[in-house]
């Protein structure tokens, strides 16, 4: 468990995470590139249900907050988007992920929900938003192959409350549908 996730008096702290979410075809196809990699035997690797592509990041609010937060997030309108996953890589920090192409409709729905974070009194943990499903960690030296684009129709955002525990885990709290 990172320090980062506890609070003064040790206890796990959790967090609220604004994403998009895979479904199982979405996954399979990941996957399938996932085990194409050479990865060194130190890599870790998420749980295929975890993945997610990250819009907004959060402390852990109160109840009464977090309903304000579920009425902010109400007011985001989500066209359907169709992402291409077309790169992936390991990054300086041992972490592969695999990334969309760059998408206006994706980018405006960051903005969008940043937005409506902001309005309702809150501030985002996240600091140049990159959008990427991570795949693995400690990763460092893996060899990496082409990605035949995957096609992801996304057609909702969730908010999620992530648990810092061992096993860790995420909890839906609310999910909006494209309109």
């Amino acid at each position: 468990m990172k320090s980062e996730h506890l609070s003064r008096n040790g206890q796990v702290r959790n967090r609220l995470l604004i994403g998009l979410f895979p479904d199982e075809a979405v996954r399979t196809e990941i996957k399938a590139h996932r085990d194409d990699w050479l990865w060194p035997t130190s890599s870790r690797f998420p749980p295929e249900d975890r993945w997610h592509l990250t819009l907004e990041y959060l402390h852990d609010q109160d109840e009464f907050a977090e309903r304000r937060l579920r009425a902010a997030l109400a007011q985001v309108s989500l066209p359907t988007l169709e992402l291409t996953l077309d790169h992936s890589c390991t990054w300086n920090n041992d972490v592969s992920v695999v990334q969309p192409a760059d998408h206006q409709g994706l980018r405006a729905l960051q903005a969008h929900i940043e937005h409506a974070v902001h309005r309702a009194g809150f501030r985002s943990l996240i600091r140049g938003w990159n959008p990427h499903v991570t795949i693995a960690r400690d990763a460092e030296h893996a060899a990496c192959p082409t990605l035949s684009p995957i096609r992801w129709n996304v057609r909702e955002f969730r908010l999620v409350r992530s648990h810092f525990t061992r096993p860790f885990r995420h909890e839906l709290l609310a999910s909006y549908p494209a309109h």
